[in-house]
């Protein structure tokens, strides 16, 4: 084999190399981009709620002691409400579970309208939904649900040809000093079941 023969080989050789190499490369970054759309998709079901696009109770959860830390740092003001979707059981029971999902859909929806980027909406429960307000007080927080109960039973839910009665029992309680997790909550879910009891629902 001649000395030029010998380099024309050596090139194919390095060439098929360099081919192989960069199929190596594209097939990895392939797999790179899939596993960080992988990735943000876990990270996603880890925040958000499994039937509509609000967050869940744990991340919910967690945002509320991050509040409660920044109150007693810097005094931040911030209110909880607490959300009970009256009557679920009957929607449930007469137009089918399929119509309950989308009736807690349709109340989902129309809380993300109604709160700010800087606030967290989330389901918390089956039929119960829960808001952390910032900057609010609680004559304030009191204001925005009335505001939302007014919204709720006003905007009408259409499920195939019924319209799905919805209506809504809020409580509401400002963040506290020294509030625990518990404590707020305990005190919105007292107050939300106050006033499912003086409106009869």
């Amino acid at each position: 084999m001649t000395q030029a023969t010998a380099r024309g080989v050596a090139r194919e050789e390095n060439s098929g190399d360099t081919s192989a190499l960069e199929q190596e490369v594209v097939a990895l970054r392939k797999e790179l981009r899939l596993l960080r759309l992988a990735n943000e998709e876990l990270e996603r079901l880890v925040v958000r709620d499994t039937l509509t696009p609000l967050y869940n109770r744990r991340h919910f959860i967690t945002c509320l002691i991050e509040r409660l830390n920044r109150l007693g740092r810097y005094g931040t003001a911030a209110a909880l409400v607490f959300i009970d979707v009256d009557g679920m059981k009957a929607i449930n029971d007469t137009f089918g579970h399929s119509a309950g999902d989308y009736a807690l859909n349709h109340v989902a929806h129309l809380l993300i309208g109604a709160v700010r980027s800087t606030d967290i909406a989330a389901r918390v429960g089956g039929d119960e939904f829960a808001l952390l307000l910032d900057g609010l007080d609680e004559a304030s927080a009191l204001n925005k649900a009335e505001h939302l109960s007014k919204l709720i039973s006003s905007t009408e839910c259409h499920f195939g040809d019924h319209i799905l009665p919805l209506s809504a029992s809020f409580g509401c309680t400002a963040l506290r000093g020294g509030d625990s997790d518990f404590a707020a909550i305990a005190r919105a879910d007292m107050a939300m079941y106050a006033a499912k009891r003086r409106n009869g629902r």
